[in-house]
This record gives C-alpha cells, structure tokens and sequence, in this order.
C-alpha cells in the first residue's frame, strides 16, 4: 500500500492547535507574581486540574506511541500493566500524599536533606533532573518523528523538534504551572477524544470487525495474557528464576515492575509530586489522583486495544515490510484517517507531548533552583518567599523564567538525537528504568527506617543509579553481565538501593539521632 500522507487541512488543524496553547501562558502571563504563583499555582488547583495533569503529564506522545508499539509487539499481555494502579493507588493517597501535605515542602528532595544531608538532597534532585531532561528530549522528537512520517518527509524531522521545543518552553515560561495544568485539561479531552476515535476506525479498517480481529490475533498468538518462553515448563526453580529476569516481557516483570515505576513516578517524581502541592488541600489532592487513576487505566485498555488492533489492521492490508513498530500509528494515521480526524489524531499527540513537556520543564526548574540556586546560593531551605518584598519575588520569578527557557532550549539540542537510541517502546522504558528505583529506595530507606546513615544511602543511590543504567542499556553498551529483560532494571536498581543502603550503615556513617522525628511515622505525629 502507496502511503499518501496527511492532506493539508489535517496539517493545518495540528498546528493550529498546537500553537493556540500558548494563549493559556500569555493570559496567566501577568497572575504570576511570585515563585508560589509559579511554581505551585499558589496553592489553589483544584481536583480536576491535577487529576488531568497527573495523567497527561505521565502520557506523552512517547507512550501514545510506546504502548501501542508494545501491544504490536507482544499482544494483550500488556494489559497486565493496569494492576499498576490498583497496587499503588493505597500507598500514594494514604502514605506519600499526607507525607507531603505536612511538609509543606517545594520538592520532595527538601524531605531527603532533614532525614540525611544536603548532600543526599542535591544527588536526589540531581539524578531527577537528569532523567527528566533526557526523557523530555524523548518527549520532543516522537511527535516530530511521527508528523515526519505522516506528511512523507515533507515537514523535516529536526525543524519540527525545534519549533515543537520552543512553543512548549515558551508556553511554561510564561503561565508557570497554571499554564501547565490548565493546558493538560485541554489536552486530555482531545487526546481521549482522538483514541476512542481511532479505535472505532481500527475496527471498521478490518474485514469482519471486531470477530476479524481477536481471530487474526488469535493466529499470531496476541491474545495470550502470559508470555510463551520456550524450555520454561521442564527448567528447575532456579532455571524458572533466570527465564523470568532474561525475558523482556512476562506477567511477573509486567506486574512488580509496573508496580515500582508507577509508585517510583508518584512518589518521589518532582513532576508528580509538585501537582499535589499545588492542590487547595489534602483532601483535593486526592480527589485528583483519584481522578487520575480512573483515566490512567481507561488510557492503558484502551492504547493496548489500538495496538492489537492496529496488528490486525497491518495483517489485512499491505503495510511496508520495513515498517517498524512504533511508525505503524503514525503510518495508519495518514492512510487510514479520514479528512481532518488525522488532524485531531497529530494535534491530540503534540498535545500529550506538550502536557509532559511543559511539567517537566516546570519541575525541572523549580528543582534546579529550589534545591541549587536557593539552598547554595541563596543559603534558603527553599522558595518559600512568603516575608520576602514584591521586588525580590518579581525577581525570583523572572530568574525562573529565564530558567525555563534556558533549559526548554537544551532539551531541544538533545531532542535531536533521540533517534539514534532505538525504537520508542524500548527507549521509554530505558529512561524510566534508569532513575525510578534509585529514587524511590532512597525514599523508601529514609521515610521507613531508622538505621540509615547520610553516607550509606548515598552511595547505595549512587550505585543503584549506575546499576540501572548498566541494565537498562546494556545491549546498547554490549555489556553482555548486565543484559535483563527490558523492564527489569528499575526493580534491581531499587532493590539494590535498599539492601545496599540498610547493610553499609552498620559501617559507614553515624545514625542521625533525629532520624525518628523524620521518619513517615515521626513526621505524621509532628
């Protein structure tokens, strides 16, 4: 099949929609009169901002495009991602978000300097910063990727990167995270809107609809919720152990490590976290992931339904052979869409990817200058700027602003060479697996324990940091001791955090003798 790309009326709609969001940040523009305002919308958001914000910050187009990829891949086992949420949901309304709430904090790496040190506070915000900037670069290109396929190369691939870098800077720039949360509303009802949308069209795409489809996945083997690992059933314990931890994808991998990332993304990531600190109270923080909860698990049926049926689609009619996983969407977008629905399926994309593009930049910089700027610099514990005069709040807000733009622009510089670090699905997850488990041991040894020492957790974060990125990209490295399933990293990472950090504190380090007022339990009764 002769792929005819997107008509211009479909172009026309994306970008139109694309660059009407910056209207959001020129209409909050003047609200933002301190890093409060900024940085937590001066604490007034409401539940459906955050609920809606959560969720499109965590579904860029990286996922509207990875988790179908993956669906393409390996079938309806990826359905088993949604217990995620369900595991989670308990530890983050009833253990992280009180936590915060009480804390009264900026970021959640103010917490790590009270329990250990400044130092662990600044490896923390660090190592945030970091995966936040390469995953934001991931957050840039896929759009752009896909609006080069669907047009036939028409609209070039790196231009694209740098307008889509700019608009989205300049739009959090100016709205701070008012912007931000009010753009992801807006985002979230287009981008739901386009999948169900899409869907529909998959299904009306293959010959005998519904019934057409579960067969020809039947035939390939999709629609197994367990994965098939040949010599699994005659292996010993220790044999079953080892196919588990060198296969990409299984139930358990799916299940604990799903489970890990997603309480690693809304427990200790500064993107998520700084949502719930934006809220009216508790109560509205909760209501919000409660919010977010419910359309975070319409999205994961709903992206791995489009994959198998895009499967489907791809085996009824005559795709590029060399088409590969994670360009079949965009692929099908400009084929199969009709006149302007291909506009609403590119505009929904660019949206998910501005939703988390926008948070990332917007923590980022409240990280870089809370935990850098104000601790070193300023000698504050953070911005809280309550006593300071309307000059230096004005101040702080244009050294935000300018901050935003800065590191908007070096993400862009990044952004374009994401392509050269594999297909979408697998690089997600690499930068994911990275960064999750080191972060969330660490939390996880201070808030929990007591014996932890500042030099220990530091260097089991630092080690699990490595670790993670070892396993994560080890067939990229050639590093053949360390190549684990693709999911896998993030669980040793942290679970190498935590074992490391408990044993080297019995050697290294003296126990902080406040640490019980820092523990969750402390912190709680204070």
């Amino acid at each position: 099949m002769e792929s005819h790309g997107l008509s211009t009326i479909d172009i026309i709609i994306a970008v139109s929609y694309v660059t009407s969001i910056i209207s959001i940040g020129i209409y909050l523009f003047k609200k933002q009169k301190s890093t409060k305002d900024f940085f937590l919308g001066g604490r007034s958001m409401g539940w459906l901002p955050i609920g809606l914000s959560l969720m499109a910050t965590l579904t860029s187009a990286v996922g509207y495009m990875a988790f179908p990829a993956g669906a393409i891949k390996y079938g309806i086992i990826m359905l088993w991602m949604a217990m995620a949420i369900p595991i989670s949901f308990p530890v983050v309304v009833y253990v992280f978000m009180p936590f915060y709430h009480k804390l009264k904090v900026y970021t959640a790496y103010e917490y790590l300097e009270r329990r250990f040190s400044v130092y662990v506070r600044a490896l923390a915000s660090a190592i945030f910063i970091l995966w936040r900037i390469t995953w934001m670069a991931a957050v840039i290109y896929v759009p752009s990727m896909i609006l080069n396929v669907v047009t036939n190369g028409k609209i070039p691939l790196i231009p694209s990167v740098i307008v889509l870098g700019l608009i989205a800077t300049t739009n959090s720039s100016l709205g701070g995270i008012r912007a931000t949360m009010w753009g992801d509303v807006v985002h979230s009802f287009v981008m739901f809107t386009s999948m169900i949308v899409a869907f529909v069209i998959i299904i009306l795409a293959v010959p005998g609809g519904l019934p057409q489809i579960w067969h020809t996945l039947a035939a390939a083997g999709k629609t197994a919720m367990t994965a098939h690992i040949p010599g699994f059933s005659s292996a010993n314990i220790f044999g079953k152990m080892k196919f588990y931890l060198f296969t990409d994808i299984t139930v358990v991998s799916l299940i604990i490590t799903y489970s890990i990332q997603k309480m690693g993304n809304y427990c200790v990531d500064q993107a998520m976290v700084q949502r719930y600190l934006t809220a009216k109270s508790l109560k509205v923080s909760r209501q919000g992931f409660i919010t977010n909860a419910f359309a975070y698990l319409f999205y994961i049926f709903i992206v791995t339904f489009i994959g198998v049926g895009l499967f489907a689609v791809a085996s009824h009619h005559a795709f590029p052979a060399s088409l590969k996983a994670d360009r079949i969407f965009p692929y099908f977008i400009a084929n199969f869409m009709p006149v302007g629905i291909g506009g609403l399926m590119i505009a929904a994309i660019y949206g998910a990817s501005m939703s988390s593009l926008d948070s990332g930049i917007n923590s980022s910089i409240t990280a870089i200058l809370n935990d850098f700027y104000s601790r070193f610099k300023l000698k504050k514990y953070n911005l809280e700027d309550e006593e300071s005069s309307a000059k230096e709040k004005a101040q702080r807000v244009r050294i935000a602003r300018w901050g935003t733009l800065t590191l908007g622009i070096t993400i862009t510089f990044f952004a374009c060479f994401v392509g050269k670090m594999g297909d979408i699905f697998t690089y997600s997850q690499k930068l994911i697996n990275m960064f999750t488990g080191p972060l969330f041991g660490v939390f996880t040894l201070g808030m929990f324990t007591k014996r932890v020492t500042a030099p220990a957790v530091l260097i089991a974060g630092f080690i699990g940091f490595v670790l993670g990125t070892l396993t994560a990209f080890s067939k990229f490295l050639d590093v053949s001791w360390f190549k684990v399933g693709v999911l896998w990293p993030a669980t040793i990472a942290f679970v190498t955090t935590i074992v490391l950090g408990y044993i080297l504190s019995f050697f290294v380090g003296q126990k902080n003798p406040e640490a019980s007022r820092w523990t969750w339990r402390g912190v709680m009764k204070g």
